[in-house]
């Protein structure tokens, strides 16, 4: 979401108790649209971030980290020449428009004072950042020229004009004046025009509004104007409550007052809007980061399944010639049993397959001895054998790589972190399917924890989320007399019930069970069948890859993949 006047106007008011008073320390622009302002001041070094991006444009204080490229970018210098050292005097919102004035007072090359400005337009699209001085542009993040737009140039040199607006702010309105705005609404889209008229106001904060007027839905009533005026300024006149909005553990809202209308999972409140808006954003930056490495990740593990399956099909395809390989030896056999008959430089034998009573052709090479077409005969079928003996072989080894790589598809759709994205990493690259990580590298990470889940009856379930987890939750954590399930013949993870002492509850093995089948290749399908057994009844072969076991002694149960359950059991 883009930042709205209302809540900059609680980050702005917060910002000068924490800002104001602070010299500009250093200046980064780690990404093209991104400045980062380190401040400093007795007893507290914040860090300002100010973002012109069309979709996460935004201003306050950041606790994240942004690594800064090799060179810095020419307005990321301009900045550092001119404001380092320079002393925040003021910080102020134009009204609740997403304007934000900076007063910076710095020296000049004499020591005397040089009061300049640093303007945020955090307008979507629009946005820009720019430093002022005496009211005139010294230069900005982004140009625009009149080619560019016809209402406004922003170029080093020209006069800073303001955007124009005509809205009033909702903070000082009066109720009459109000009410007499919503009079005139007419014919037009009540969510529209409240946008229309009042700054701050969001098409979020439009539904919020109308929800709080006419929670059952809007329609118009009569004295509209008088009760939705005291909606908005009752809404506006609330203390700050910041609060992060998430579905399914993704933030997708927030809001420095508590929205009723926003159909979330999930609420989480914050001492500052400030604190919301840098853990809103770090947080998706960090479900981004993670995205691309998982993209990254299943491009490596394609990429190598679809060589292996190739693989596997001309493997097949070798295996199939092993009738061929017979038919040679039976020429061979039906050349030497008939040799007396054949004389140097006799084209073919015919003779009967003394198998199957059919009368046959052999082609003979004239230039040999009939003892010697025998003898070409037996080498073609010794050197098709070996070669299927070989490829056989080959042919077991690609159907495990191909099931290694399966279950790591899987393993990594269920991580939910970097650390455990880079545990697969870890893994491929040392199956020889990616670059190989140094061992310090992956000595350094800490181990990521698996799934964790606790039964209807009380019992702890525990759900592998790679094959290094599983590895370590079968051959490690578990019991010998702790449950162990997987799906059948399916990739998916290892799952155990802890101390079952053999035997666990109908209830709890069915829910191991839905656990398995949701992380499983299956999950998808309707009823997944799930092996279980006691732990000691699984081993692991030597020279086998992470996750890869054998087991016996064991029973099977149907389960569905139910991804409320795992979602209600999960701890």
């Amino acid at each position: 979401m883009t930042l709205d006047g209302l809540t900059l106007h609680d980050i702005t008011e917060e910002l000068k108790n924490v800002a104001i008073g602070c010299k500009i320390d250093k200046v980064h622009q780690p990404q093209p649209d991104t400045i980062v302002l380190a401040l400093r001041a007795p007893g507290k070094n914040p860090r300002l971030l100010i973002c012109a991006g069309a979709f996460d444009s935004r201003l306050h204080v950041t606790e994240q980290k942004y690594p800064n490229p090799a060179s810095p970018p020419m307005f990321c210098m301009f900045l550092r020449k001119h404001l380092t050292g320079a002393k925040i005097t003021h910080i102020e919102q134009a009204g609740l428009e997403r304007i934000v004035n900076i007063g910076l007072e710095a020296k000049d090359e004499m020591g005397h004072a040089r009061p300049m400005t640093l303007i945020a337009e955090l307008m979507g699209k629009y946005s820009n950042v720019m430093l002022t001085e005496n009211g005139v542009i010294l230069d900005s993040l982004r140009h625009v020229t009149h080619a560019v737009s016809r209402v406004r140039s922003v170029l080093p040199s020209l006069p800073y004009e303001p955007p124009q607006s005509a809205k009033l702010n909702p903070l000082t309105i009066s109720r009459a004046t109000l009410v007499e705005m919503l009079q005139k609404k007419g014919n037009a889209k009540i969510k529209a025009y409240l946008s229309s008229f009042l700054q701050g106001i969001s098409g979020q904060t439009a539904d919020e509004l109308l929800f709080r007027y006419m929670p059952e839905g809007y329609e118009n009533l009569p004295r509209e104007a008088e009760r939705l005026a005291d909606i908005i300024l009752e809404f506006f006149s609330q203390p700050p409550q910041p609060t992060m909005y998430l579905r399914n553990g993704v933030p997708f809202f927030y809001a420095s007052k508590p929205y009723l209308s926003a159909a979330a999972d999930e609420a989480v409140s914050f001492q500052s809007a400030n604190a919301m808006a840098d853990a809103y954003y770090g947080r998706l930056r960090e479900l981004e980061a993670l995205s691309r490495k998982r993209d990254a990740l299943h491009r490596i593990v394609q990429k190598q399944l679809d060589k292996l399956v190739q693989t596997r099909q001309k493997q097949q395809e070798t295996l199939e010639q092993a009738d061929k390989a017979e038919e040679y030896k039976m020429r061979g056999d039906l050349i030497t049993a008939n040799i007396y008959r054949i004389s140097r430089g006799t084209a073919a034998l015919v003779a009967q397959d003394y198998m199957t009573g059919r009368e046959v052709v052999i082609p003979l090479d004239t230039r040999l001895s009939p003892a010697a077409n025998a003898q070409q005969q037996y080498r073609k079928y010794n050197k098709l054998r070996q070669s299927i003996e070989i490829t056989a072989s080959r042919m077991a080894q690609t159907t495990a790589d191909i099931a290694f790589l399966e279950s790591v598809q899987l393993s990594i759709d269920a991580c939910e972190t970097a650390d455990e994205l880079s545990e697969i990493d870890y893994e491929l690259g040392k199956a020889g399917f990616a670059p190989k990580k140094h061992p310090a590298e992956r000595a350094a990470q800490t181990p990521s924890q698996p799934h964790k889940f606790l039964s209807s009856d009380g019992y702890t379930i525990l759900a592998g989320k790679n094959n290094r987890q599983n590895d370590l939750l079968t051959m490690k954590t578990a019991a010998p007399d702790d449950i162990w399930l997987h799906t059948k013949d399916i990739p998916g993870a290892h799952v155990l019930i802890l101390n079952a002492k053999g035997n666990a509850p109908g209830s709890t093995l069915y829910e191991a069970a839905a656990i398995a089948a949701t992380l499983s290749k299956a999950k998808g399908g309707a009823k997944v069948a799930v092996d279980y057994a006691p732990r000691k009844n699984v081993r692991k072969p030597n020279g086998a890859k992470p996750g890869m076991v054998v087991y016996e002694g064991y029973h099977t149960i149907m389960a569905s993949p139910d991804k409320a359950l795992f979602e209600k059991l999960k701890r």
